[in-house]
């Protein structure tokens, strides 16, 4: 089925397109669809794919994607701090597309909501943002953001809930490392509102600091305000850019899968 293109957002400019079509070119392959992997390349285009009906189990976020070279985003915006512009998360729909697909393979309620190149803001720090209003527009259970790190972060996944007194990042961290196989450095806040988090490897727990632990990221604000656990997860290049750019990494598939399998132990979160 062809994707639903809708009318431009009165608020923010984005192109608003619910997307029915194929996520694979093919059902054996991890080649995305040529039409969805258009608009994961445009710019300020909201895209929405559904699985199921409300309530949602879970919202799968994207607010930063960009094509894959493309390194700033909200090129027009300007920070309250004063910066121009801020990074993107190069294909981190990647590995979001990977966990909605293993979630409706398994008949799960999901949404997952692409903020693709935003020119004039930045769609997780407004409340009142196309890409915002869409997470919160129905009823869910837990919402998770993914997102980018740079190749010199020390850790390969990080994973915080912000201020999110409802998400549990450490818990959620500890079983994610688990699925991993601890084949990945990954680090999880202990508490929500702090930087302070664990480096969770088989055999121990070492004490580390977050790089970004989202403590000023208004998604998961507004998330915790309607009583909804949230989580936002960054992780390294290996998981969002393969060498092939139509196709997802083969880090990301396994991620993608394992984030899905956590989410589906953790029921209602």
């Amino acid at each position: 089925m062809k994707n639903e293109g809708c009318p431009k957002s009165n608020d923010m400019n984005m192109d608003i397109n619910i997307y029915k079509g194929q996520i694979w070119k093919k059902s054996s392959s991890k080649v995305y669809s040529p039409e969805l992997l258009g608009l994961l390349e445009s710019k300020d285009a909201l895209v929405i794919l559904k699985n199921g009906e409300p309530p949602f189990h879970v919202v799968i976020g994207v607010p930063h994607q960009a094509a894959v070279g493309v390194t700033t985003i909200a090129e027009n915006w300007t920070n309250p701090r004063g910066k121009k512009g801020r990074d993107s998360d190069e294909n981190a729909a990647s590995f979001a597309l990977a966990v909605f697909s293993e979630l409706c393979d398994q008949k799960i309620p999901c949404k997952l909501v692409i903020a693709a190149h935003s020119t004039d803001h930045d769609p997780n720090k407004d409340a009142n943002s196309p890409y915002c209003k869409e997470v919160f527009s129905e009823k869910i259970h837990f919402l998770l953001e993914c997102h980018g790190a740079g190749e010199q972060r020390k850790q390969d996944i990080e994973i915080s809930a912000g201020t999110n007194s409802l998400g549990n990042a450490l818990d959620f961290g500890r079983q994610l490392a688990t699925k991993l196989n601890f084949q990945y450095s990954l680090s999880a806040q202990i508490e929500a509102g702090s930087n302070k988090a664990k480096s969770i490897s088989k055999d121990k727990e070492i004490d580390t600091t977050l790089v970004l632990p989202a403590l000023e990221t208004t998604s998961l604000i507004q998330a915790e305000k309607r009583e909804i656990a949230a989580l936002h997860l960054e992780a390294k290049p290996r998981f969002r850019i393969s060498e092939n750019d139509d196709s997802i990494s083969a880090d990301g598939l396994i991620l993608g899968n394992a984030i899905a399998e956590v989410i589906l132990l953790k029921g209602n979160l």
